[in-house]
């Protein structure tokens, strides 16, 4: 699930998840009375069951068609029911549809919606909610972040973004009320799995067009079609719904309503689990963590498909040379940076895919090797190719722009220091509100910048096309023509082998040139209450709260 994730990356927290359940009420036995005996009050109603958590950062949007993100993927598994979802083992399971069947070429799936399916306010819920939804993302004035990723899979997406084709031509149609018929570029056996992106959730055509820019924040027109329906979204503080009656699934729904706070400042956010005012947490203090994980059995860590790493504008003066980009990734001190933040749970990173994605019975990470990268500092080899560039010690250089989010700012003196220390290239630190700074990224205004993604499905591939010079969230500046076709192929690829050697030397092109410089692959963890039992999280970050079970 692009994910796209936009991830949100900072050194102060552990991107975590959660889940909760409700008390049965035992039914009353009748027993002998005497004659005389007079009628006893009937039982108090059982308080409703609730869930309380909290997440350390805004999401800039809800609207499942234009923004995604971690903490949006969360607030989109408790609202909405794209046609699959998955299980507590990572497994694809049947969503709002029932059942699928895929050609034998792969390339056209055809879904069949539960019988009965509904929006929270009883209206139907048909195939024709998809067809729109996924046709809405691909509409330029949608600005979805993620409509180069519908792209990506569906027959002619691009061609209808650009206006070149009507939407009948599309490869996704409503048959009938309960069939939908997917057409794909190119076989894709990761398609399930990136049909859990926030992306290909239905919208309805009505709500949305009434409200555009504000339907999914105002309860009168965020209908959905998940566990629970939005009642508030208090812009900055936090967001409120209850268990949708109308789910197909709602006997399984066991919390009453749900609440999703947002605290930024770490501290606090662990203070109020500490004291027992919240259920769970999306990440603890860094200052915390070592006696956390000592002490406390609240903590659940577990592995994230994630990475973190700098952009850098490639439109920049001095950054528009490859040879000065490279140097950058040669000098800098993953370890170095870890250490100053106290990082005891991150992992370097050399490279722009994770470890553990596996294709062709092989560890993609381990065939491309480290890029002629390294967890510490190779200076040497970088003052090189600074003065190969023409700019020797950094000299010639303006002062660039560093940008971070504005809880980011320790991040960001440590890379300062490391710039100049190591090229003697001076950076001005510029901290920007967490919901603009991506959106900052896109439109070029910045040099250097902290940036991450987190994998919308478990294949390298999810990783690689970020970086494709149609891709929303590259955010660099970065083309190039040839890590665009070794792409291309790799998709179109009838074999794991042909697939995984295109992507080695698709992301040996982008080491190279360098218009990001990887740092780590975060470990997530989530503190959550004892009394919380039956959630999960996904390595996407992907908490699943719908069959969460709290037992006080």
């Amino acid at each position: 699930m692009k994910k796209f994730w936009l991830f949100f990356f900072t050194a102060i927290m552990i991107v975590s998840m959660i889940a909760a359940c409700a008390p049965q009420i035992p039914t009353p036995t009748a027993t002998e009375v005497p004659v005389t005996a007079t009628a006893t009050e009937p039982p108090a109603p059982a308080e409703p069951v609730s869930f309380h958590y909290v997440f350390l950062d805004e999401p800039p949007g809800i609207d499942p068609g234009i923004s995604q993100g971690a903490t949006q993927s969360t607030i989109y598994a408790a609202l909405y029911e794209g046609l699959v979802t998955v299980d507590d083992k990572g497994n694809i399971i049947p969503g709002a549809a029932e059942k699928w069947e895929t050609s034998a070429d792969g390339m056209e799936y055809t879904f069949h919606l539960r019988e009965g399916l509904t929006w929270s306010d009883g209206k139907p819920l048909t195939a024709n909610d998809f067809e729109y939804a996924w046709l809405r993302v691909l509409k330029p004035e949608t600005a979805s972040t993620y409509s180069w990723f519908v792209e990506m899979f569906i027959k002619n997406g691009t061609a209808f973004a650009k206006g070149e084709v009507p939407a009948e031509e599309v490869g996704v149609t409503a048959t009938d009320d309960r069939t939908l018929v997917v057409k794909l570029n190119m076989p894709a056996a990761y398609f399930l799995q990136a049909l859990l992106s926030g992306c290909w959730l239905p919208v309805r055509q009505d709500m949305v067009e009434a409200n555009p820019e504000k339907w999914p924040f105002d309860s009168a027109t965020a209908v959905s079609n998940g566990p629970f329906v939005l009642t508030e979204y208090k812009i900055g503080s936090y967001i409120t719904a209850e268990k949708n009656p109308n789910y197909w699934d709602a006997a399984s729904v066991k919390i009453d309503k749900i609440k999703f706070s947002f605290i930024t400042d770490a501290n606090t956010a662990y203070s109020a689990f500490a004291a027992g005012d919240v259920d769970g947490i999306a990440g603890v203090p860094t200052t915390e963590l070592v006696n956390i994980l000592a002490s406390d059995d609240r903590l659940f860590p577990y592995d994230q498909l994630r990475i973190s790493f700098l952009r850098l504008n490639t439109k920049s003066p001095g950054l528009d040379n490859a040879l000065v980009r490279r140097a950058i990734n040669l000098a800098f001190d993953r370890k170095g940076y870890l250490d100053g933040l106290g990082s005891i749970t991150a992992k370097p990173i050399l490279g722009s895919v994770p470890n553990g994605l596996i294709l062709d019975g092989k560890n993609f990470r381990d065939v491309s090797g480290d890029n002629g990268l390294a967890a510490v500092a190779q200076i040497e080899e970088a003052k090189k190719l600074l003065a190969e560039a023409g700019y020797p010690d950094g000299n010639g250089l303006p002062v660039y722009r560093l940008h971070c989010a504005d809880n980011m700012v320790k991040n960001a003196e440590i890379v300062q220091q490391m710039l100049l220390t190591n090229l003697g290239i001076k950076t001005e630190i510029k901290p920007v509100d967490t919901k603009l700074n991506f959106p900052m990224m896109v439109e070029g205004k910045y040099d250097i910048a902290f940036g991450g993604w987190g994998g919308d499905y478990t294949h390298p591939m999810t990783f690689l096309e970020l970086f494709t010079s149609t891709a929303y969230d590259n955010a660099t500046g970065w083309a190039n023509a040839e890590y665009d076709e070794l792409i291309n192929k790799a998709r179109l690829a009838t074999n794991e082998a042909e697939a995984l050697d295109l992507m080695v030397n698709a992301e040996h092109i982008l080491m190279q040139e360098s218009p990001i410089v990887p740092i780590s692959v975060p470990s997530g963890a989530i503190m959550m209450q004892k009394y919380v039992t039956n959630w999960f999280i996904s390595p996407s970050d992907t908490l699943y709260i719908a069959r969460a079970v709290i037992t006080k």
